[in-house]
């Protein structure tokens, strides 16, 4: 075996990145969904709640500002058990029908920085609810 046999590490990891990036362009997008958008509400979002003072504020009314600095809407705030890693979560909607982006954010146990995440890519116990809440929430908005 000769030095052009051998494969580096970061030569693994490029040919890894290109077949990811290759078989997510050969999938084509959802009807109504807009992965671009997502991710721009989603920053959106991160840099309005980034501006927040947490501590003077309390979690729930900085996530509430941020929501509503974007035209979102907070969906629910919790505390947690001692035991699991954060201390609050809240869940939170951005924009409506198809193209609604639901959101977590947990408060971690310790620090202060906040950490925001769609709820398809969390791996958050309370992430399964959140759809479920969000639908009750309009069925709700309807019946009223």
């Amino acid at each position: 075996m000769d030095a052009s046999d051998i494969v580096t590490a970061e030569e693994v990891a490029a040919a890894e990145e290109n077949t990811a990036e290759a078989s997510n362009e050969s999938q084509p997008a959802a009807p109504g969904n807009a992965p671009a958008d997502d991710k721009l509400d989603t920053m959106g979002f991160e840099l309005a709640l980034q501006f927040q003072d947490v501590e003077s504020e309390g979690f729930e009314a900085a996530v509430a500002a941020a929501v509503d600095s974007v035209g979102g809407e907070l969906l629910f705030d919790m505390p947690m058990p001692a035991e699991t890693d954060c201390q609050r979560v809240a869940a939170v909607a951005i924009g409506a029908g198809e193209n609604r982006l639901l959101m977590l954010v947990t408060m971690p146990s310790e620090g202060d920085t906040l950490r925001v995440e769609t709820v398809e890519q969390s791996s958050h116990p309370v992430a399964g609810i959140v759809a479920a809440y969000a639908g009750l929430m309009d069925h709700l908005a309807v019946a009223a």
